[in-house]
């Protein structure tokens, strides 16, 4: 008999954010492991599908994964002004009714979750519960410290930061486990392009990683033979970025993706020879940011040049991503040099796979 796994998240799908892009991944290997799993989400946008054909072909997935998406006759998405307030409530609401509804029917089984709600709703419940933690705010930990009072909930936290701030809380119940990259796209070409590519989005809750940064440290190269490639889930952040790039007449080659699924992203980063790892310095993107993209670059084989922030230097294999210093045009031209013309001598990167990592977690909840 299958052991069953329920994940309850108020993502919606599909969407190409990494964290459904981890979401989906997860389950696929999951259900790899043995595990008959379920995963319920809100119908809260107008892109959200029911249709779980239309998830496996947009996330290129077969793997039988049961889907609940619920009704979300909820403010949020709906009432436009105070957009913030109206995503708490909505988010509330949804993870106690859908967890007083779906509790029921895994009452042996694991729950897995990305919403905080979700956690401590499942923890009073005395569910055997598992909350990947990407973020933290007051009103998360004092749900987190509450929940984990209860015996069967358990904590993933993505980097150190994250764990140093809530391993008082309970200590054997926090498992540090960063991102991961999927195996079945990403993997190292042994024939290399010396492309430059930028792969992630623009903006990460309404502010700008820092690409625009790029632009005016790229208006110092003058080498046609450079080619930089930008793929990007948004696709009009990215008609924006290049309109930007167009007005700035910058002598090297450009191309740009938008709406790939992963097996085509992968394709176009294991022939490329350098990753950009981009971020603002936000209190997330400097404490609490794991990012999925490097973790496929580095599967694909890409040497990488990096923004210098906590979090990067905190990275598995952080001895060989090449550092700049953002507001330093010099550094960001020689760390471009030094990435294109250096070998890349990985190994051990199957570590960091999805599939070692779900391992990981079924040892954790063991």
């Amino acid at each position: 008999m299958k052991k069953n796994i329920t994940y309850i998240t108020y993502q919606t799908f599909p969407g190409r954010t990494a964290n459904s892009v981890q979401t989906i991944s997860s389950l696929k290997y999951f259900h790899r492991e043995g595990f008959k799993c379920t995963l319920i989400y809100p119908l809260r946008n107008k892109e959200s599908s029911k249709n779980i054909n239309d998830l496996k072909s947009f996330y290129s997935f077969s793997e039988d994964i049961a889907i609940k998406a619920t009704i979300h006759p909820l403010p949020f998405k709906k009432i436009l002004v105070f957009e913030k307030y109206w995503y708490v409530l909505s988010h509330i609401l949804w993870s106690y009714f859908t967890v007083k509804k779906y509790s029921k029917n895994n009452k042996d089984g694991l729950f897995f979750t990305r919403s905080e709600w979700v956690f401590y709703f499942l923890s009073k419940r005395r569910k055997k519960v598992v909350y990947e933690c990407h973020q933290l705010s007051a009103m998360k930990k004092t749900l987190i410290r509450s929940s984990l009072k209860y015996p069967n909930s358990r904590l993933i936290t993505l980097t150190s930061f994250l764990t140093e701030e809530l391993s008082s809380s309970a200590p054997t119940k926090i498992l540090e486990l960063g991102s991961s990259y999927d195996s079945d796209f990403f993997y190292s070409e042994k024939d290399k392009e010396k492309n430059i590519v930028y792969a992630g989005s623009f903006f990460r809750f309404g502010e700008t990683r820092g690409i625009e940064i790029l632009i005016n440290n790229l208006k110092n190269e003058n080498n046609e033979n450079l080619k930089f490639i930008f793929i990007s889930p948004d696709a009009e952040s990215l008609e924006l970025f290049k309109e930007k790039i167009k007005s700035e007449k910058l002598n090297m080659k450009f191309e740009y993706f938008s709406n790939l699924n992963p097996r085509e992203v992968g394709a176009i980063l294991n022939k490329a020879k350098v990753g950009l790892l981009i971020n603002n310095d936000s209190k997330h993107a400097e404490l609490y940011s794991s990012p999925l993209k490097y973790f496929e670059y580095l599967a694909s084989g890409l040497n990488i040049v990096a923004t210098d922030l906590k979090t990067h230097r905190s990275l598995p294999f952080n001895e060989n991503i090449i550092f700049y210093d953002s507001a330093d045009i010099t550094s960001f031209e020689q760390s471009l040099f030094i990435a294109l013309n250096q070998e890349t001598n990985l190994s051990n990167v199957s570590a960091y796979s999805t599939q070692s990592r779900v391992k990981k977690i079924i040892n954790f909840c063991s």
